[in-house]
């Protein structure tokens, strides 16, 4: 059935769901609503698929004439749901005195639109029974009275039942009081913008936007845990400083102190644990957010970033998958899905999700940096030089690319260009990027001595022993005791970052510092281990 809405042109007929979306986005308005709401409220009693709310969401922007590019109506927040641009007013409308049954169909050229084949069928239904029921009265008034009299007034009946039927729908919905926007709801919103865009400056516009509608409202979870993605996001993409970890933390707590069903405040925390290198416990966050609010595409892409970490690459195919279905355009999960598969050592695939990503957004220093990761891994490292170069030529600060341009220097044997390149790195606090750097150094100055390397071992260690699970830092241990010609504690650390997820194959390979036990029948069990982890994670990929 159909229901009428008003536009300035004239009436817009809309179909029964059409009309039940608007409602509950208007009722909610400025609010976001989610994907799970809008399918509660929008189909009550059955269960329907995210591809349903999308179509219905579609036809009704196509009646509204409203573009999903540049919304003015309806405008999709990534991630977390549906909202109303205009400001929604609330008004009472006198039903009896306003619409009437002349209202109903066209008159004097006003325009009305329908919208589906039902509203069509259902105006012609009434025009067949108008038609019959002049029939039967003539009949009635010549040949029959009494049985035309009857006739007449079960048709008559019949007829209202029709007609109150269609007027029904036509009645507005009960009237709305208009919610105030309060201004720390504004900043709120803001802040997510900033912090969406990726780039260095926004997140410290976010940073500053979540504190300043936290002094406005102290109780504003969703803005906690906003101000930790912030932090996080500024220690694991900008070299922020270590101070930030404990941050991100403490901001997470609090969202989910001030909101136990805040998915947000959980997913917060997995990035916050993830940080500092406690990936089992960054999943069990994550997961807790994804029983809070089951399709929150944020959450299922870091548990994809995180299982790969961990080398269990069935499962980070599984969640950046289903990321992926709900955001097919978003260029973050794609650049996980890249990551998954040069893991596999299935770099056309790979390139492919690459390529996607950096149309959608040329210039992410994430996506960039995995196609110099891409270079390296298939031992292209003249081409991942070429690549990096050209990526500091266009951001000189970005410490991504001064670390891979110097990675690629190693692998190029090229050790003296090495101390020019990481020089310039702004690395006040960062002790996980003070640690890479001063691993380069090593590496460049040929420092074998114990002492010169002792502090360096010492951190390292002292976050594994804190609950880093994190494979890289097993690699740079491994690295370093292969560079002092340690033999027993390099075997030792290259095991254990096997089995923390390090499938880096030709990396290991072709490390320089391992040249000294290439040719050992352990190496080569070890790089034989990496290869059937491969093998096998590709087959249970498959099998799920």
């Amino acid at each position: 059935m159909g229901t009428l809405v008003r536009e300035d042109q004239g009436e817009i007929l809309l179909p029964k769901l059409s009309y039940q979306l608007l409602c509950v986005l208007c009722d909610a308005a400025p609010a976001i609503v989610s994907q799970d709401t809008l399918m509660k409220c929008v189909w009550p009693n059955i269960i329907v698929s995210d591809e349903t709310l999308k179509q219905r969401v579609k036809l009704l922007r196509k009646s509204l004439n409203d573009s999903a590019s540049s919304p003015i109506y309806i405008e999709v927040v990534r991630g977390r749901g549906y909202r109303i641009l205009p400001e929604v007013v609330a008004q009472i409308i006198d039903v009896e005195n306003h619409l009437d049954k002349r209202q109903i169909l066209p008159k004097d050229n006003r325009p009305v639109k329908r919208l589906n084949k039902d509203d069509e069928q259902l105006s012609a239904t009434a025009s067949v029974l108008a038609y019959w029921r002049m029939m039967l009265l003539v009949l009635s008034m010549s040949l029959l009275p009494l049985v035309g009299l009857f006739v007449w007034y079960i048709v008559e009946r019949n007829d209202n039942a029709d007609i109150q039927a269609f007027v029904e729908p036509l009645k507005p919905a009960p009237a709305v009081k208009k919610k105030e926007v309060r201004f720390s709801d504004q900043l709120y919103q803001k802040a997510l913008i900033y912090y969406h865009r990726y780039r260095e400056e926004d997140n410290r516009h976010a940073i500053d936007l979540f504190h300043s509608a936290i002094e406005l409202d102290e109780d504003l979870a969703p803005a906690y845990a906003g101000l930790s993605d912030a932090y996080s996001q500024g220690v694991f993409q900008f070299n922020g400083p270590v101070q930030w970890q404990k941050k991100a933390v403490e901001a997470a707590y609090k969202a989910i102190a001030l909101d136990p069903d805040l998915a947000a405040g959980y997913k917060a925390l997995g990035l916050a644990y993830y940080n500092k290198g406690w990936l089992a416990k960054a999943v069990m966050a994550n997961l807790k957010a994804l029983r809070k609010e089951g399709n929150f595409n944020e959450a299922m892409s870091n548990l994809g970033f995180i299982y790969r970490e961990m080398g269990l690459l069935a499962q980070a195919f599984h969640w950046t998958g289903k990321a992926l279905e709900i955001e097919p355009n978003n260029s973050v999960s794609m650049v996980h899905q890249a990551l998954n598969f040069m893991a596999l050592s299935q770099f056309v695939e790979s390139k492919r999700w690459l390529d996607k990503s950096l149309l959608l957004q040329p210039d992410s220093v994430f996506a960039n940096d995995a196609l110099g990761l891409w270079y390296l891994q298939q031992g292209q490292f003249e081409a991942a030089k070429m690549h990096y170069l050209k990526q500091l030529s266009l951001l000189p600060q970005q410490w991504q690319f001064r670390l891979g341009l110097a990675q690629s220097y190693v692998y190029l044997n090229q050790f003296s260009a090495i101390q020019g390149v990481i020089k310039p790195l702004n690395i006040p606090e960062n002790t996980q990027i003070q640690d890479k750097v001063q691993l380069l150094v090593l590496l460049a100055e040929n420092q074998q001595e114990v002492g010169h390397n002792q502090a360096l071992i010492a951190r390292i260690k002292h976050r594994l022993e804190r609950g880093s699970d994190r494979a890289e830092d097993s690699f740079h241990l491994a690295v370093i005791y292969a560079e002092q010609k340690d033999s027993s504690n390099c075997y030792r650390y290259l095991i254990q970052a096997i089995n923390q997820g390090w499938l880096f194959y030709t990396l290991t390979l072709n490390h320089p510092s391992f040249q000294f036990i290439h040719e050992e029948k352990g190496f080569v069990q070890l790089l034989n281990e990496m290869k059937e982890q491969q093998a096998f994670a590709a087959l249970e990929k498959k099998v799920l």
